[in-house]
């Protein structure tokens, strides 16, 4: 049985509403009561720093057909810069609540266009959204150039609706699979005719697309438009209850409480989708510190990746190292798999990916000799400080309890063993480290 103890609910609290925390960091607020670090977190995270990586290629005017092709062809060089920038600002960024729920969100509103730069608009649109109102970023996402080229809206015009955005506004961003009718998806779309991207890359409304005809949309007749539809859709609490349950198995546990998730919907539905105070309510609440509740996530790989930068500042010889250890264990930023985004949970463990997971710490840290891995730059300074003078079976303790959320009595004396030939405190701290980040275990937050 996992130790209950204050640094593991800590530990719990900052590696699902963030990305983990340094041990000597976990310690200093060993004093601290949860709901103080839960405001602080959110405090942390109240104001919104863009990605400004990739400069407008338009700069406002019209481009021409020649500009848009050759956007295409450096899109593909410019959404890996865009990649590296964002992975580096979660990992740097002391907002680790707004970068977490922008990740989130990512997944959520998944898109995938051939435009870098629409993709860094969008990016920001979702971290400038990520814990305010869902019903102001909902609106916000409905009119993101990126969203309506990759859901074919620019398609979507009177007498000849298209339907993508409307079903998946409907099936995946707000009331899921069987909460709607496919007269609701018809007439839906309709309302977001002439709805599309001008050639500035802007958001524009036209007029002589739209259908201005009455729609009935659940019931409700009108000449609506698009956010007539979505405030329809908002208004229904099948909404509120969708969202919090994807959030309650993002941060608490893929095994869903019913119950508990009816009442924080609830909540959520009578705040008018108050994002951080869903989460306040969650990361405050006894049972989400609960030991079914914690250890329990497999990391997914930016997350995994992202600890890691945290805890070293790491440095590769090869910033396509981080890309192409995006691509081994299955998530790329900016490149989700279809509509419906990353499946998650134990979809991110395959054989290749966890051999591959369980051998990042000896690759980063050269413990085995990769010539394309040589040169990685890795600060161990406040780790050695956290476990200076340590004697190996103490060592073990505190540094198994300080990296992983589950106990590992059977491998702890093995570890032990390891290290008794290693007289320099140093190497056998990193020693001590590196076998624990080998662990399956050390997957698990």
């Amino acid at each position: 049985m996992a130790m209950v103890t204050t640094q593991r609910k800590i530990q719990h609290l900052f590696l699902r509403a963030g990305f983990g925390e340094s041990p000597e960091t976990i310690r200093s607020f060993a004093e601290r009561n949860i709901p103080d670090l839960v405001d602080e977190l959110l405090e942390r995270s109240s104001q919104s720093s863009e990605l400004h990586t990739l400069k407008n290629p338009v700069r406002g005017e019209e481009a021409s057909n020649l500009r848009i092709a050759l956007m295409i062809l450096r899109s593909k060089k410019q959404v890996k810069e865009l990649n590296l920038a964002w992975l580096e600002k979660m990992a740097e960024e002391s907002a680790q609540l707004r970068e977490k729920m922008t990740l989130f969100w990512h997944g959520h509103f998944a898109t995938r266009v051939p435009f870098a730069y629409l993709m860094q608009v969008q990016n920001n649109t979702l971290r400038q959204h990520a814990l305010g109102s869902f019903r102001d970023l909902l609106h916000a996402v409905a009119r993101d150039p990126a969203m309506l080229i990759f859901l074919n809206n620019q398609q979507n015009k009177k007498g000849s609706p298209n339907e993508n955005f409307a079903r998946e506004l409907m099936e995946l961003f707000t009331l899921g699979e069987g909460h709607y009718t496919e007269q609701d998806i018809r007439e839906a779309a309709r309302a977001f005719t002439g709805w599309q991207v001008n050639k500035g890359g802007k958001f524009e409304f036209n007029a002589k697309r739209h259908d201005f005809g009455d729609k009935t949309v659940f019931g409700q007749t009108g000449d609506w438009n698009g956010d007539d539809v979505i405030d329809i859709i908002l208004d229904k609490p099948r909404t509120a209850e969708f969202i919090t349950e994807k959030v309650y198995t993002y941060f608490v546990n893929e095994q869903t409480d019913p119950q508990r998730i009816k009442e924080l919907g609830e909540q959520f539905f009578a705040s008018d989708y108050d994002i951080s105070a869903l989460l306040a309510g969650i990361f405050k609440s006894d049972w989400f510190y609960d030991e079914g509740n914690r250890g329990n996530k497999i990391a997914s790989p930016i997350e995994l990746l992202v600890r890691y930068r945290r805890l070293f500042h790491l440095k590769l010889s090869d910033d396509e190292l981080w890309l192409g250890s995006q691509r081994i264990l299955g998530q790329m930023l900016f490149n989700p798999p279809n509509v419906a985004g990353w499946p998650g949970g134990r979809n991110w463990i395959d054989s290749s990916s966890l051999m591959f997971r369980l051998n990042l710490a000896p690759l980063f840290f050269e413990y085995q000799k990769v010539d394309k891995w040589s040169g990685t730059r890795a600060d161990w300074t406040v780790l050695y400080n956290t476990f200076e003078n340590l004697e190996p079976e103490e060592l073990v303790s505190e540094v198994t309890h300080a990296l992983l959320q589950t106990d590992i009595s059977d491998k702890h004396t093995l570890i032990t063993r390891q290290l008794l030939p290693h007289t320099d405190s140093k190497e056998r701290i990193k020693s001590a480290v590196v076998r624990t980040m080998m662990l399956p275990e050390f997957q698990l937050i």
